[in-house]
């Protein structure tokens, strides 16, 4: 007499070894998700990056036209950032977070740059108005740029500034200058990243992404 009994039939999964295997696959999902956070903000930092360097090519050629419309590198001068008398420097001054007056929007010798480099100037600078009227658009401006006199190359003197053929500057560029703020009351439309008006420290530019690159222009 055949058996009823089939020792070798395949077992079916039970519901605690099917929650179980849904669980590990959860949990493997989640570590892979998980890795492309870091992914994605390292794409992103790259594609800044490049922006950057566009913006830097576009800035000499901005400073390059203002010194010819004016037929002086006077222009360009005004926006240097140079060492103090005491050995300190107006970089570290204006980068004194917490104080109200390092406001980036006060700075009139700070450059602003869109993301593609298309725009690029000082805080009032009419490029930023929205077309159809006189209100400044924060919101475009991504690139924050400081420039730094080489003092070894181009010399802080009215002599140098008038007579020598080149003048040579770093350029600091960071970003983003500025974060969408969509609130009523600001007809701007962004602040500055990392301002905190009732924090300790009032402008955090801790956390801002930093491309330097040296550059020079010709009479």
């Amino acid at each position: 007499m055949r058996s009823a009994f089939r020792p070798n039939a395949r077992r079916a999964f039970s519901l605690i070894e099917v929650v179980v295997a849904i669980g590990i696959f959860a949990v493997g999902m989640v570590a892979v998700v998980a890795l492309f956070a870091p992914v994605a903000r390292s794409v992103a930092g790259s594609s800044d990056a490049e922006a950057a360097a566009t913006v830097a090519e576009r800035l000499r050629d901005d400073l390059t036209r203002r010194a010819t419309v004016a037929g002086s590198f006077a222009p360009v001068v005004a926006l240097f950032k140079n060492s103090t008398a005491n050995g300190s420097h107006e970089v570290t001054t204006a980068d004194n977070a917490a104080s109200a007056a390092t406001d980036p929007r006060r700075d009139a010798r700070l450059l602003f740059a869109s993301r593609d480099g298309a725009k690029i100037g000082t805080y009032t600078d009419t490029v930023w108005a929205t077309p159809g009227s006189n209100q400044i658009n924060d919101a475009e401006k991504y690139f924050e740029i400081t420039l730094i006199r080489l003092d070894a190359l181009s010399p802080n003197t009215a002599e140098a500034d008038a007579t020598s053929p080149t003048l040579a500057y770093t350029a600091r560029i960071r970003w983003p200058a500025f974060v969408p703020d969509n609130a009523p009351a600001n007809p701007r439309r962004a602040l500055p990243a990392g301002f905190n008006a009732t924090a300790a420290v009032v402008f955090d530019r801790s956390k801002l992404q930093t491309f330097h690159v040296s550059g020079s222009i010709t009479r």
